[in-house]
């Protein structure tokens, strides 16, 4: 009986060896014809020739020699960092609020930080139904909203939401930019 049973743990162990070695026979197999193919298609056998008489390049008369001159580079990177300082958005609120009833007002404490260049508007929307359950006015850079009601009743439960932040134009209120996190509603009752 030990003999059996030896013998049949002794094949087991043999079983994944045959795996491993034909995974990697498989392997090496797609390698070679992946070098295949980048091989010939770096050749150069299917690449047009660039010029029509194939005696060698042609340089464009338009090419001249430099660089980007330095100074011109750091307007650039200047503009582009500025570029992107002005699109940030720094989003702050309670990512779990509470509401007594689906009428109370509860703890959102969303949060305009002071890093930001622009007034933000808040809109809490279930992830459920794409119901919009609550929209705030706009809030100033520096300014929060600690607690407010939903703009709907909601009944007891958690509900999955979205809220996103919209950068808004001080002076026309446009829409600049937004950014978003899921958050859990809670309504008690």
């Amino acid at each position: 009986m030990k003999d059996t049973n030896k013998s049949i743990s002794h094949i087991k162990k043999k079983e994944p060896n045959k795996y491993r070695f034909a995974l990697i026979l498989i392997l090496v197999l797609v390698a070679i014809a992946a070098a295949l193919f980048i091989f010939k298609s770096c050749s150069g056998e299917d690449t047009p020739d660039p010029t029509p008489s194939g005696s060698g390049i042609v340089n464009d008369d338009n090419a001249v020699y430099g660089g980007w001159d330095e100074a011109d580079t750091n307007e650039i990177v200047a503009s582009l960092n500025k570029k992107v300082d002005e699109g940030m958005i720094n989003i702050s609120m309670n990512t779990s609020p509470i509401f007594t009833n689906g009428t109370s007002t509860g703890n959102l404490m969303i949060v305009n930080e002071t890093i930001n260049r622009y007034p933000q508007v808040v809109e809490i929307v279930r992830s459920d139904t794409g119901e919009t359950i609550y929209k705030s006015g706009a809030i100033p850079v520096g300014k929060k909203i600690e607690e407010a009601k939903l703009d709907v009743d909601l009944a007891k439960g958690e509900y999955e939401c979205t809220a996103m932040f919209y950068n808004v134009n001080p002076d026309t209120g446009e829409y600049l930019g937004c950014a978003g996190a899921v958050i859990t509603v809670t309504v008690l009752e």
